[in-house]
């Protein structure tokens, strides 16, 4: 009887899998290697009501993904404890721009490898004199009681980008609430029109690609304005710049109109007084 029903269980989330895959027009593929459950939890709730999260076993995956006849592509990431995300409400760069918004800090364990210099900055810290001092000069930081407060003397790097975490790091970072770690799902690629977009791709950074856009259109925009190519958006710009060159040609030319006569007038004004002062006509 328990055989039958884990071959019902199969073939029911199987179907599920493969309705989702075909009514779907995203679909990435995420490691779960080292994701607490409560990131996943989180992540789970960000996206219930525009993306769907199956976590199974990759040859029920593999097995939808063949009956389905669709996205064959997504196979080949399947590689490991893996999450699916199915959508058709999300871009495959928004989404994962949702996915890196879930992540969040986390401490840092003896053994892990630092992922950067870990520094310690000097000035005044939150933890009362006690234990702590001998715990934080084992871990190579020169601290010292003061004013009732233990106080960082200088910038101290308790493990170098490359190095393994040493016990008394850890211990020390932990006691200064340093998370140098972050945790949340590691989005590997996504699916979508049979086009497999890599995590190197997706991962924008938002605030420089919008900056590029507008240098590149304030650039095109210059560039059309000096050939004096009309275009919606510089048409108004080329026509003050006639109106000004041919009231200019105009009052250099004497072209007596309603838009320049004043100009031509006080031009004559002007000479006229300049030509009284070195005649030294009163």
């Amino acid at each position: 009887m328990a055989g039958f029903k884990g071959k019902k269980y199969k073939e029911e989330k199987v179907s599920e899998i493969v309705k989702l895959i075909n009514d779907s027009s995203v679909i990435a593929v995420g490691s779960l290697s080292n994701l607490p459950d409560r990131q996943l939890q989180k992540l789970r709730k960000m996206l219930r009501n525009d993306a769907t999260l199956i976590v199974t076993r990759n040859t029920l995956l593999k097995r939808a993904f063949k009956k389905a006849g669709k996205a064959p592509e997504v196979l080949e990431q399947l590689d490991g404890p893996s999450v699916v995300i199915f959508t058709s409400k999300m871009d495959p760069f928004k989404l994962y721009q949702v996915i890196r918004s879930s992540w969040g800090k986390a401490a840092a364990k003896p053994g892990q490898v630092a992922p950067f210099d870990l520094l310690v900055e000097k000035g005044e810290t939150s933890l009362p004199p006690g234990p702590v001092l001998t715990e934080l000069k084992q871990a190579g930081i020169q601290a010292q009681i003061k004013d009732g407060k233990v106080v960082i003397n200088k910038d101290s790097v308790v493990a170098k980008e490359g190095e393994k975490i040493s016990p008394q790091a850890a211990n020390a970072l932990s006691k200064l609430e340093i998370k140098p770690f972050e945790v949340g799902l590691n989005l590997t690629s996504a699916w979508e029109s049979g086009v497999v977009y890599a995590r190197e791709i997706l991962d924008v950074n938002v605030e420089e690609y919008l900056a590029n856009v507008q240098t590149a259109f304030c650039n095109a925009v210059a560039l059309s304005c000096e050939v004096a190519y009309p275009t919606k958006q510089n048409i108004e710009t080329l026509l003050g710049k006639a109106v000004r060159n041919s009231k200019g040609l105009a009052l250099e030319a004497n072209v007596y109109t309603k838009d320049v006569i004043d100009l031509i007038l006080a031009k004559a004004n002007a000479q006229a007084n300049a030509l009284k002062t070195k005649a030294k006509v009163e």
